[in-house]
């Protein structure tokens, strides 16, 4: 009985602590900006068995290069995969400088 107890503490705890990560809500990305985070992760060379889905949470540094604060995902390979995909990419469409983090939906596809 102590045994499951541990187990069920355990568990809440870490499930508290995954929602506490969890990044918050920002603003909605242009489709230019969407279309560039699809052609930076389309090379990305990845065996996966079902369809992954991926909340990243990024910034951006003073030369327009992407900082990958937060990867989301069960998957923990795709989520290094696409943290390394992203990470110090600069891309090309100007977002809004007063936005400080933008959270992206990625869905990898089997």
């Amino acid at each position: 009985m102590k045994t499951l107890k541990l187990v069920l503490f355990a568990l809440a705890i870490s499930a508290g602590s995954l929602l506490h990560a969890a990044p918050e809500n920002s603003p909605e990305t242009t489709n230019a900006f969407n279309k560039e985070i699809q052609q930076l992760l389309k090379n990305m060379d990845i065996e996966i068995e079902e369809d992954v889905v991926a909340n990243i949470l990024i910034r951006f540094n003073e030369e327009n290069e992407m900082q990958v604060l937060y990867v989301g995902t069960v998957n923990a390979k795709a989520g290094k995969l696409i943290k390394k995909h992203l990470n110090h990419k600069r891309i090309k469409t100007i977002l809004d400088p007063s936005i400080e983090k933008y959270k992206l939906p990625i869905r990898l596809k089997s």
